[in-house]
């Protein structure tokens, strides 16, 4: 059973980091017209890249609980 925690755990914290990088790239490269190759100091949708981020931070939650309950759970077999 711990082997099924951890590898949730695994995934959760693969898709926190997808949905961070997705962030950063929102926030820095997104522009009026759309994903450019231009760097941007300030970003066009704060709002938007905020509850992106927020989404990543509730994986990232979700990938350290598992691990938690996983040790704590599971046998030690």
């Amino acid at each position: 059973m711990k082997n099924k925690w951890t590898r949730l755990s695994l995934c959760s914290f693969a898709i926190a980091l997808a949905i961070f990088t997705f962030t950063y790239m929102l926030f820095h490269y997104l522009g009026p017209e759309g994903f450019g190759p231009v760097y941007q100091e300030t970003p066009v949708k704060p709002f938007v890249t905020l509850l992106f981020g927020i989404w990543g931070v509730f994986f990232l939650f979700a990938a350290v609980m598992c691990v938690v309950v996983g040790t704590i759970f599971s046998n030690k077999k």
